[in-house]
């Protein structure tokens, strides 16, 4: 498997691919925010490493918006 998505052959991927092996994935450490603004809850993510949120690396959403992934396999 290559990193190259473009030509990934996604009937080859296993059905629970690992991450960084089968799918370039590099795994980032995130702390997680529960915030409210208007009577709304919200997720801030936001990456530990300093340079990646130089970069802009964050996530804001709206927390009815996140599930646990394992929950939903």
């Amino acid at each position: 498997m290559t990193a190259d998505h473009s030509q990934v052959n996604w009937e080859s991927v296993p059905s629970d691919p690992d991450p960084h092996r089968d799918l370039g994935y590099l795994c980032a450490e995130w702390d997680i925010i529960r915030t409210s603004c208007r009577q709304r809850s919200h997720l801030l993510f936001l990456p530990q490493d300093p340079r990646l949120l130089e970069q802009d690396a964050f996530v804001i959403a709206s927390e009815s918006a996140v599930v646990e992934t394992s929950e939903h396999r």
